[in-house]
């Protein structure tokens, strides 16, 4: 059987281990991705709570001893499973990996891995790995959040819908993190007259959030934030979305999204931490719907998007190759507090390991 190197966790908050482990085979509507890039090896920040697969399992406690990170893959299609259609072999492709129920073989820090091929799209040409591996995880989590029922369930009309937005505004509360930025992005496609972000401020100030669609940046650490967007949207506030807050010492979050919502109209806040809300503050507030997933229409519509200039990728930074000092270096650094930049790996292509047969 054939190996290939990939980077292992074989417990819970101790350093990763570079080993070998078989190359998977696709099955069904599967393919084989010879990785070129990697990303998405921490999860779910919660304020200042360090939440990665490594030090607390998350997702892979059951592959444990064998577990894998990273989630967003970009790379070639080597082989591709029975019931495949939409992507052949030397097909260069962005996906998402499904750990939960594809285990290892569904993960990035090795050389090669299984995607379910609904989940991914052909890159555009003048896009590079790097580039594609900054959408996925972050990128669908605000379109969930923006347009499902469970969400906001906004209806724009780049979907197929009827609403417009553009009279209307929406407030997107920690702009500059990740999933922020590709909030802002579907914000702006789906029309809305302000976007309103509220970001750490820095040297640009606010200038690369206006960039990518936002209409008005607010310094999240300014003390009258909630005047300054109070002023730019009155009582008339009905979508919010929160990509960054959790519950706090008093278990109590989204506080600022949630004041920000009219009190006199039905309003949705859509969140990506779960958190209760102050009971005085969501009494005073309508509650939006829950419905499924639209995963699928995600990775139909994204290489249009990009080909059409209206979706851009965020910045990053690289590990070459399977360099596990500096891999766990990284999350150390996430774990320890510091401040960490979205880092993609190239697994080391140099070859794989055979085994007799």
């Amino acid at each position: 059987m054939d190996k290939q190197q990939a980077l292992i966790v074989q417990e819970v908050r101790r350093p990763l281990v570079l080993a070998a482990r078989p190359i998977p085979e696709p099955r069904g509507n599967q393919v084989l991705v010879k990785i070129i890039a990697a990303g998405s090896m921490i999860h779910a920040p919660i304020k200042e709570i360090s939440v990665s697969g490594r030090d607390r399992g998350l997702f892979i406690e059951k592959s444990l001893p064998h577990g894998i990170l990273a989630n967003d893959i970009a790379g070639i299609v080597s082989k591709t499973g029975p019931d495949v259609t939409r992507f052949s072999v030397g097909n260069r492709i962005v996906g998402q990996s499904n750990v939960l129920t594809g285990g290892p073989d569904q993960a990035g820090l090795q050389q090669f891995c299984i995607l379910d091929a609904e989940y991914a799209a052909r890159i555009p040409g003048h896009m590079s790995f790097d580039e594609a591996t900054t959408i996925p995880v972050n990128a669908i989590a605000s379109f969930v959040a923006l347009f499902s029922e469970s969400g906001l369930h906004l209806t724009p009309r780049f979907l197929g819908h009827e609403s417009d937005y553009s009279n209307g505004a929406i407030v997107i509360i920690g702009g500059g993190s990740n999933s922020g930025k590709f909030a802002i992005q579907f914000a702006r496609l789906a029309g809305f007259g302000k976007i309103v972000v509220t970001a750490r401020l820095r040297d640009d100030n606010g200038q690369s959030l206006r960039e990518l669609g936002a209409t008005h940046v607010i310094d999240r650490e300014a003390a009258d934030v909630e005047e300054q967007i109070r002023a730019l949207v009155g009582d008339e506030l009905v979508y919010a979305f929160d990509a960054v807050n959790g519950p706090n010492a008093d278990g109590i979050s989204h506080q600022l999204a949630l004041s920000l919502l009219s009190s006199t109209k039905k309003g949705s806040l859509a969140t990506l931490v779960r958190g209760e809300a102050d009971p005085a503050i969501a009494a005073t507030k309508a509650a939006g719907d829950r419905h499924p997933e639209l995963a699928a229409r995600f990775w139909r519509e994204l290489p249009g998007w990009i080909e059409n200039g209206q979706f851009k990728p965020l910045e990053f930074e690289v590990i070459e190759g399977l360099d596990v000092v500096k891999v766990n270096d990284l999350l150390d650094g996430y774990r320890d507090g510091r401040a960490v930049a979205k880092t993609q790996v190239h697994p080391d292509h140099g070859g794989y390991i055979s085994e007799a047969r």
